[in-house]
């Protein structure tokens, strides 16, 4: 199927390896999309399609500053430094708050299904108990059949752990949907800053060690900012053996200085006392819109290795530092509008030579990362595993097909402060994939 892009700086030059005319990953247009049943939908081209190429061209980026082959130790956010056990008790001393605040923690079973009545469904045909059958979160999404079981529910950040596979961490933070990659388990939570801004947390996921990441209180919710085990290892040049398992006892001295004791092993062996600063720079804190073109809806959305991107500037890709540390080339692909203080932004990440991931990433008038969706995939390896999204006033449909499995098709809305909440999920049985390039 033929796919129009509205741009000339992202007109793609190749063809679909399943057709024979040129095909380009983006088409939007305001007219309605034809009713059929392949994940994407044909539309018209619009008339003054040529217009809008021109008034959205991008400006050229210097060939010498274009990021390319990953980030370097100076792109990252943060400076990472190995103190002595001295200076890391020095710092301590000096906090006028040395301990955490314990959080409410409700751990008996039947005194959580009374608070979440209504909010999170118990199956209670099973012989184990505090199996999660369903979530209905506070901005309208769910989710169901979770395969998780109930350890607490936190009522002061309205957060519910569970316990998944292998005894890892599961975490759902019921008021955005958001799970455990963003929400992390309380447990873990480290001494935040003096003003409540920010802290370290983890999960475990099943395997020995902790991933590790930073976290921002935005708008009353915690979002993820800085996803810290990659770049501490990258940043301290640190092989396997040695490479981040724990942080323990970390507290933020002020909002830009965090402390750590890196430990391994049972029984714990300390490896090292670190000082971790957020870097102040601008770049990686705010985005530049005003050459990143508005793309109308509907939207189609089918990006390949085949296309031929223009890779942003490595000033530009800072700004994604934090939470695509190992991604080794970015594309920006333009701004849709869905709620009047958020900026969605599409952007494709080739993190390795296999994968090529795009994703809307909802972006607040500040400049923070909100929430961010793959809507599209495409993959060297797995030759049969693509994702591609229709995105249209009302919803962003995400269609995932892998061969031998039934094809994934689940829609998703965006709530007022920009996060993402599904609506509908379906899955159907589809043989032939070939006709939809």
């Amino acid at each position: 199927m033929k796919l129009l892009f509205p741009l000339i700086a992202l007109l793609l030059l190749t063809a679909c390896p399943n057709h024979q005319e040129p095909a380009n990953p983006i088409q939007s247009n305001n007219t309605q999309p034809k009713q059929n049943t392949a994940p994407l939908i044909e539309v018209t081209p619009q008339e003054n399609k040529e217009i809008q190429q021109e008034t959205n061209k991008p400006k050229e980026t210097m060939t010498s500053d274009i990021f390319d082959n990953g980030f370097t130790i100076d792109d990252y956010p943060l400076l990472i430094e190995k103190i002595s056990k001295q200076q890391y008790q020095s710092a301590f001393d000096k906090l006028t708050q040395k301990q955490k605040p314990i959080p409410t923690a409700i751990k008996d079973l039947e005194q959580a299904k009374t608070l979440l009545q209504g909010i999170v469904e118990f199956d209670e045909n099973t012989e184990a108990d505090g199996i999660i059958k369903s979530i209905h979160f506070k901005n309208g999404g769910s989710i169901h059949h979770p395969y998780a079981s109930f350890i607490a529910y936190y009522p002061d950040d309205n957060i519910l752990l569970a316990e998944g596979g292998h005894s890892s961490d599961m975490s759902f933070n019921l008021n955005t949907g958001k799970t455990t990659e963003v929400v992390g388990n309380p447990n873990y939570d480290g001494l935040s800053s003096p003003s409540g801004n920010y802290k370290m947390t983890a999960y475990y996921g099943g395997q020995e060690c902790h991933t590790h990441f930073i976290q921002k209180k935005v708008n009353g919710e915690w979002i993820k900012i800085i996803e810290l085990n990659d770049i501490f290892n990258y940043v301290l040049k640190l092989d396997y053996q040695n490479s981040l398992c724990f942080l323990d006892d970390t507290f933020f001295a002020d909002d830009n200085t965090l402390y750590a004791i890196q430990s391994q092993g049972y029984p714990t062996k300390v490896m090292g006392y670190y000082k971790i600063t957020l870097k102040s720079d601008t770049s990686y804190h705010q985005m530049d819109f005003s050459n990143i073109p508005n793309q109308s809806l509907p939207l189609e959305v089918n990006i390949s290795f085949n296309d031929n991107l223009n890779k942003i500037d490595r000033k530009t890709a800072k700004y994604f530092s934090g939470i695509y540390p190992n991604a080794e080339e970015i594309y920006l692909l333009g701004v849709v509008d869905y709620q009047p203080t958020i900026k969605s932004l599409i952007i494709a990440i080739k993190e390795n030579r296999d994968i090529l991931s795009t994703k809307l990433i909802n972006i607040d008038n500040k400049g923070h990362i909100i929430d961010v969706l793959e809507i599209a995939l495409d993959s060297v390896r797995e030759h049969n595993w693509t994702v591609t999204s229709l995105l249209t006033k009302e919803q962003i449909t995400v269609t995932d097909f892998h061969d031998g499995d039934p094809t994934q098709e689940n829609s998703y809305k965006i709530d007022d402060k920009g996060y993402f909440y599904l609506v509908d999920s379906k899955d159907f049985t589809q043989t032939n994939h070939s006709n939809d390039n």
